[in-house]
C-alpha cells in the first residue's frame, strides 16, 4: 500500500526535473518495489526514469516490470533505449523476455544484439523448454586455479557487476573444463597468498545441459545449493542454475501437476484463467471429460443389468450413490497422496506405500461402514415402508459391508495406479482425480450390486 502512495511523488519529482532526488528515492527501494511504481507510469516516464538509473539497477528494475509494461516499453521507448536494456539484462532473463514478445518484434530485435548474445539464444533453442540448457544462466563467475586468494577477490570485484552471483565461483582450466568451485567466504578466510587451486572444493555436484529441469531443482534442494553448475558432455562449464530458478521450476511443475490431476490436458500457454480464450480452455479440458464419459456409460450399463434387483427397493437406490461417491473420494485421496509421495520420496518402496494406504483405508472402512449402516436404518424409517426391523437391519448390514469393501478397493486402486504408471515411465500426475473417480465409480457400483445380489 505504501508503494502506491509514492507514485504521485515519483511523478512529481520527474516532472520538476529533480533527478538526483528521484534517483535517491529509487535507490533506497528494492527493484521489485521500484518496478511496482513504474508499472503505473507511462512508457515515456518509464524511459526517463530508467535512463537515470545505474546499469545494474536499470536491469533489475526492468526485469520486475509487468510483462505487458515491458512489451509497451519495447514498442515505444526507441531502439537505443531498448538495446541498452537488453544488453544489460542477464542472459536467462533476456532469453525469457524475448520469448514472450511477438515473433515479429523479436525477429527485429535479435539481429541488433551482440554476437555472443545471439549465439546464446541460438544454443538455447536447441533444447526443449523443460531442459536445463533452455533456461540456464551464462552469467557466472570463473577463476583460474593459479590465482591467489587476494588476486581472486580482485578478479571477482571486476566481474561482479555483470554476474548473477559471485557467492560461488567456478574454477576452470584453459579449455573451460570444470575443476571445482570456491565460495566467497572461503576466499575471504584463506591466507592471501594461497592459490585458488588449494582452496577450491572438488566434490562437485553438477547437471548436464540435457537434464530435465526437475532434476536440477531436486539437486539444488537436496544439496542446499545457491547455484548448480551445468556441464556439457565433455565436462566443460556452460552455465549455472540458481536457487531462484529452482523456485520457479518447482512452482511451474506444481502448476503443471495440478492441471494434470484436474484432468486438464495440453501445454499451459496462459497463467491467467480469465485471459485464456474459451476455445483454448475447451480444447484442453474436453478430451479428458469425453474419455471419462465412457467410464460413466459403463457404470450406467452395470446398474442397468441389475434393474430387476433395484426395482421397487427404494433403500438400495437411495444408498448406492452414497457408496459410489465415498469410494470415489477415498480413491482420489489415495491417488493424490501417493503422487505426492512419489514426487518427494522417490525411493519409497511400493509395498510400503500400498500397505500404509490399506491400513488407513481399513480404518476408514470400519467407520464409514458404521455410518452407512446408520444411514440405511434412518432412510428406511423415514421412508415409512413398515418393513420388518430384522429385514431392514439385514439390508443395512449388507450396505455397510458394501461400503467398507468399496472403500478398501478404491484406496488400493488409487494407490496402485500411480505406481504402475510410473513403472511405464509416464508422469503419475496424468492419472488425474477425475479419472480415478470415474474408475472407482464403476468398481463401486459393481461391488455394491454384486454383494447385494449374493447376500440378499
Amino acid at each position: 500500500m505504501r508503494i502506491h502512495l509514492l507514485i504521485p511523488e515519483v511523478r512529481e519529482l520527474l516532472q520538476e526535473g529533480r533527478r538526483d532526488d528521484l534517483l535517491s528515492v529509487l535507490q533506497e527501494m528494492h527493484p521489485t518495489d521500484a518496478a511496482s511504481i513504474l508499472n503505473a507510469l507511462t512508457v515515456e516516464e518509464i524511459a526517463q526514469i530508467l535512463a537515470i538509473l545505474p546499469t545494474d539497477q536499470e536491469r533489475d528494475v526492468f526485469g520486475y516490470l509487468e510483462p505487458e509494461v515491458q512489451e509497451l516499453y519495447v514498442a515505444g521507448a526507441g531502439r537505443d533505449r531498448v538495446m541498452n536494456v537488453l544488453q544489460s539484462m542477464l542472459s536467462d532473463d533476456r532469453a525469457e523476455f524475448l520469448d514472450r514478445l511477438d515473433p515479429r518484434v523479436r525477429d527485429q530485435l535479435i539481429p541488433m544484439l551482440p554476437n555472443a548474445a545471439r549465439e546464446d539464444l541460438l544454443r538455447r533453442s536447441t533444447f526443449r523448454d523443460d531442459q536445463v540448457g533452455a533456461f540456464l544462466s551464462t552469467d557466472y563467475a570463473v577463476l583460474n586455479p593459479l590465482l591467489t586468494a587476494r588476486g581472486a577477490i580482485s578478479e571477482l570485484r571486476r566481474q561482479a557487476p555483470s554476474k548473477e552471483t559471485i557467492y560461488y565461483s567456478y574454477v576452470v582450466d584453459r579449455f573451460g573444463k570444470l575443476l571445482g568451485f570456491v565460495s566467497l567466504r572461503d576466499l575471504i578466510m584463506a591466507p592471501e597468498a594461497t592459490p585458488v587451486g588449494e582452496i577450491m572444493k572438488t566434490d562437485l555436484v553438477s547437471v548436464p545441459a540435457e537434464a530435465d529441469q526437475e532434476e536440477a531443482a531436486r539437486l539444488i534442494r537436496d544439496y542446499d545449493l545457491l547455484a548448480l553448475p551445468v556441464v556439457d558432455s565433455s565436462g566443460r562449464l556452460v552455465g549455472i542454475v540458481t536457487h531462484d530458478d529452482a523456485v520457479d521450476i518447482v512452482e511451474e511443475e506444481a502448476q503443471e501437476d495440478f492441471e494434470k490431476m484436474a484432468g486438464v490436458t495440453g501445454n499451459r500457454e496462459s497463467d491467467d484463467f480469465l485471459a485464456e480464450p474459451v476455445l483454448r480452455q475447451f480444447r484442453r479440458r474436453a478430451p479428458v471429460i469425453c474419455l471419462l464419459a465412457l467410464f460413466w456409460l459403463m457404470t450406467a450399463s452395470v446398474i442397468q443389468g441389475f434393474e430387476e434387483l433395484l426395482h421397487g427397493n427404494v433403500l438400495l437406490v437411495a444408498t448406492m450413490p452414497m457408496v459410489m461417491a465415498i469410494g470415489g473420494m477415498v480413491g482420489s485421496q489415495a491417488s493424490t497422496l501417493i503422487i505426492r509421495a512419489l514426487s518427494t520420496q522417490s525411493r519409497t518402496p511400493f509395498r510400503r506405500m500400498i500397505t500404509k494406504e490399506l491400513l488407513v483405508s481399513v480404518t476408514l472402512a470400519l467407520v464409514l461402514g458404521g455410518v452407512a449402516f446408520g444411514n440405511a436404518l434412518m432412510l428406511q424409517g423415514w421412508n415409512g415402508s413398515g418393513g420388518e426391523l430384522a429385514a431392514t437391519a439385514r439390508i443395512a448390514v449388507v450396505i455397510a459391508i458394501a461400503m467398507a469393501a468399496d472403500v478398501v478397493f478404491a484406496a488400493a486402486l488409487g494407490a496402485s495406479i500411480p505406481n504402475l504408471v510410473r513403472l511405464l515411465r509416464i508422469d503419475p500426475a496424468l492419472i488425474s482425480t477425475p479419472a480415478v473417480t470415474a474408475m472407482t465409480d464403476l468398481t463401486g457400483a459393481a461391488i455394491f450390486l454384486a454383494l447385494v445380489t449374493v447376500m440378499l
